[in-house]
């Protein structure tokens, strides 16, 4: 997937969702409005980009806080998803780069989280502006991978799942092709791809199953289909 060109189309569409109304509340994220929304992907932006460009594998320094003045909160979002793309075009993948899960501390890791963290965000300012959020079942499949192979067993590993229960569940999705059979145990995650039965089922469209296990509906909302254990269908959300 080509990420940098989908950050940069999730990012444009995210500020369009909300411009001229900053003070809506999001609704999928308690307590915030549209202004602390796109303050925080600003943020989280500037954050990796100027993370990957140290070349290594040590945790950074966090970033400032984002403008409060609205004009300059903005242009300041639209410099650092600029300057995302740029630098996420050029990066040598493989260069040494710190991300927080068990994944190789390399810079491949972020082009595809970044793309799922502004498609999943532009789902929260969609939604607070009353606008019909929609995304090719390829890419929410990917995000569906991410959550279950990476996101999940990191959270898992660091004890910060929002439910820790044990056994096994299955994620199937109906619009594209995705299937995964997750084992939790403790702390460790093992996911195999294909069918196979789990002691919970989630079965549905990629892109409900997606905001399901980042906690934006629930996974018996319409069009889902939960089976057999529900807390274990809980224990896929990774809690980040």
């Amino acid at each position: 997937m080509d990420y940098p060109n989908l950050i940069r189309h999730e990012g444009e569409a995210l500020l369009s969702a909300v411009t001229g109304n900053l003070d809506r509340p999001v609704p999928t994220c308690p307590g915030w409005d549209a202004r602390r929304l796109v303050g925080h992907v600003g943020r989280v932006l500037e954050a990796q980009t100027t993370h990957i460009r140290r070349a290594t594998t040590q945790p950074p320094e966090r970033v400032g806080p984002p403008p409060t003045d609205d004009t300059e909160l903005i242009d300041y979002y639209h410099q650092c998803l600029d300057l995302a793309v740029d630098i996420l075009t050029s990066v040598d993948a493989d260069l040494p780069a710190w991300n927080f899960t068990l994944a190789p501390k390399i810079a491949r890791f972020w082009p595809r989280r970044l793309a799922h963290e502004l498609l999943v965000h532009r789902y929260d300012a969609a939604n607070c502006a009353g606008l019909t959020w929609t995304v090719e079942p390829t890419f929410a499949a990917d995000g569906v991978d991410e959550v279950l192979t990476v996101l999940l067993p990191a959270a898992r590993a660091a004890g910060v799942t929002p439910v820790a229960a044990d056994g096994s569940a299955h994620v199937h999705l109906t619009d594209t092709d995705g299937e995964w059979l997750v084992q939790l145990d403790g702390t460790t995650v093992e996911v195999s791809v294909g069918h196979a039965k789990g002691d919970g089922v989630l079965r549905g469209p990629a892109d409900k199953v997606l905001l399901a296990l980042w906690g934006r509906v629930a996974p018996d909302s319409d069009g889902l289909t939960v089976l057999g254990s529900a807390e274990l269908i809980q224990a896929l959300l990774p809690g980040r």
